[in-house]
């Protein structure tokens, strides 16, 4: 059995003349390939009909959508996802004219090799459906926050703790003194 990577030669004979050709038994990297705006999915489609292996890690994130907060998956990394390619055994022509493909990510003219433990990472963050949950607002104590809704919207003060799990205590000036309320999570927002 070789082990990844290692050379496997062969030697032919053409013309008289003895060769060597050597192949690499399973020489894969991970790519990264950057997609047209707002084509990742379609992108990761057409890659995934075509054999390819694909990684698209998502993130559900929190949006305010007409005053609303609402909860939407995304690609963790807009316009870019990666493929798992033989260096010597895959065709990597197909890629660049796959719908949603807008190029490999190249540097000094060569594909850009993404080291598989970032990859690994990636995966260790993710839930069972390929998303890194990005909902949880992270305040840090003392934090400048803005009220997004409700009497206070666009009062600016500073956040104080959790409360539960979707209240937080603020710290707040209204009429020259500083007063604690609690409100929805979803009411504040970073200054």
């Amino acid at each position: 059995m070789l082990a990844k990577g290692q050379v496997l030669g062969k030697m032919v004979r053409s013309n008289n003349e003895q060769i060597t050709i050597s192949r690499a038994v399973e020489m894969k990297n991970w790519y990264a390939v950057q997609c047209k705006p707002n084509q990742d999915a379609r992108a990761e489609e057409h890659l995934c009909n075509q054999q390819y292996e694909v990684y698209r890690p998502l993130a559900r994130v929190r949006k305010r959508c007409q005053g609303q907060i609402r909860h939407a998956i995304e690609s963790l990394f807009p316009r870019y996802l990666f493929v798992h390619l033989d260096d010597f055994m895959e065709d990597w022509g197909p890629i660049r004219s796959t719908r949603g493909v807008a190029q490999m990510v190249r540097f000094a003219g060569w594909p850009a090799v993404v080291p598989d433990d970032v990859i690994q990472q990636l995966h260790c963050h993710t839930d069972d459906h390929n998303c890194v949950d990005m909902t949880a607002a992270h305040y840090r104590p003392n934090q400048r926050v803005r009220v997004v809704e409700g009497p206070f919207s666009g009062y600016e003060g500073l956040f104080t703790s959790k409360k539960g799990e979707d209240r937080v205590i603020i710290l707040l000036n209204i009429m020259h003194r500083a007063q604690q309320l609690v409100m929805p999570e979803r009411a504040i927002e970073p200054a």
